[in-house]
């Protein structure tokens, strides 16, 4: 029997509303010789003696956690093998590379290829060793991706861990596609689970009745980067609400252009969160965003006659090509909207080239947390509430999204933000990942 840790490297209610969690931790124990276990950054030093330890890499801000947990875990866990794997694996492994024996780069549904790594097998397809094939981003991206050509009920889990504390709360996590049909510039999604893929809608209903049958929950989260480009979401929903009509939907998100009357009927929401990304026409266009005024204007015209009083709006600055015009229509497009609606929120956060992306070469703009700071101060009087992410903690993600390997000691040497920043600074290295 082999013992099996899977962790996810942050608080537990990140990890509880992780669908790869889920995922990982069926797959894994329906082999009878494997017994996994699920842990998160409260509990994870309890391992010990395990015979591998996987570790689902979701977020580039996470490795400062990533690296001290598998510091502590090698001197309990001397015979593991310690595997990676994940958007951010998929994306760049390489700052992490001198930490992990193996990384999966790709999809395990439809695959025995956990089961084989945990077994000791190697040169396996999709598969990245660090130590064989080497540390640079030539050697990394040789590697073939794996991924099921469609998605369907194979290792999907229908007897879910829930709990209050949850980013969604009691919530059974539904994955209606995974990809997206869309063209964003921006995007990294698009392109590490491309090609996109949704579930038959029979297949989406056999999962809503095992997930109410065997999950703890009051509400179903709709996963997908793109839950409205679904061609049967209303049906969807309507199957879900003829099961249980007490049960809430929350979709991931909505673009304004699949906004319609009868979706929002049935979804009955409180709050309407759509992403412009950018304030003006011009520069949608230029990133691909492909929503007009005119889509975001029938959106908000559809959630006010189903009595949505509130609006949420998230935007990137520090885009290619924007102008202060740009960041003024930011501003504009916010005021105009609150003139309409009882409480409007907006997300405002710096535009980071994420590998794989058609702006992955892009620079990262530092005056974009000046621009933020100014949207803040010019939406203040029209009561607008303005939410960003810490600047630092952004510039920190965009150096481990595209910096290599040579970022692993000082990973672990300044295991803090703020000191792996100051060291980035001092020694005139930043504008090296920046520019």
């Amino acid at each position: 029997m082999k013992n099996v840790a899977l962790i996810y490297p942050n608080k537990f209610k990140g990890g509880i509303s992780c669908l790869a969690m889920h995922i990982l931790y069926y797959h894994l124990n329906k082999y009878h010789d494997i017994n996994c276990n699920m842990y998160f950054i409260e509990n994870y030093e309890e391992i010990r003696n395990n015979n591998a330890i996987i570790i689902t890499l979701q977020y580039e801000n996470d490795y400062f956690n990533v690296v001290n947990i598998i510091t502590k875990l090698r001197q309990n866990n001397p015979n593991a093998i310690f595997i990676g794997g994940g958007p951010c694996a998929m994306a760049n492994p390489l700052p992490l590379a001198n930490f992990f024996d193996a990384f999966v780069i790709g999809e395990i549904e439809g695959t025995n290829i956990m089961h084989e790594l945990i077994h000791g097998k190697t040169d396996l397809d999709g598969v990245y060793y660090p130590k064989f094939d080497g540390v640079n981003k030539e050697d990394f991206r040789r590697i073939k991706r794996i991924y099921p050509k469609k998605i369907t009920t194979e290792d999907y889990p229908t007897n879910q861990f829930t709990h209050p504390s949850g980013a969604y709360g009691n919530a059974f996590l539904l994955e209606i596609g995974r990809g997206c049909p869309r063209r964003c510039k921006f995007c990294m999604a698009k392109s590490i689970y491309y090609p996109p893929r949704f579930r038959k809608l029979d297949d989406l209903k056999y999962l809503v009745d095992e997930g109410l049958k065997h999950t703890k929950t009051n509400k179903i989260a709709l996963i997908s980067p793109s839950v409205g480009d679904y061609k049967h979401i209303i049906e969807l929903c309507q199957y879900i609400k003829e099961k249980n009509e007490n049960i809430s939907i929350s979709p991931s998100s909505l673009r304004a252009d699949t906004i319609k009357d009868e979706l929002l009927k049935i979804l009955n929401l409180k709050t309407l969160t759509i992403a412009p990304e950018a304030g003006s026409e011009r520069l949608r266009e230029y990133i691909k965003k492909d929503i007009s005024y005119e889509d975001i204007s029938n959106a908000l015209d559809i959630a006010k006659n189903n009595k949505i009083d509130k609006i949420k709006l998230y935007y990137m600055v520090g885009l290619p090509t924007e102008t202060k015009e740009d960041i003024e229509e930011i501003i504009t497009l916010s005021k105009n909207i609150k003139k309409n609606f009882r409480k409007v929120e907006i997300s405002v956060n710096p535009f980071i080239p994420k590998p794989y992306s058609e702006f992955e070469n892009e620079p990262f703009n530092l005056e974009s947390k000046n621009n933020i700071k100014y949207i803040e101060k010019s939406l203040r009087k029209s009561n607008v509430k303005v939410n960003y992410e810490n600047f630092n903690a952004m510039v920190i993600q965009c150096v481990l999204c595209r910096g290599g390997a040579e970022l692993g000691n000082l990973l672990k040497n300044y295991n803090k933000p703020i000191q792996f920043l100051k060291y980035l600074k001092k020694n005139d290295m930043l504008s090296d990942y920046l520019m």
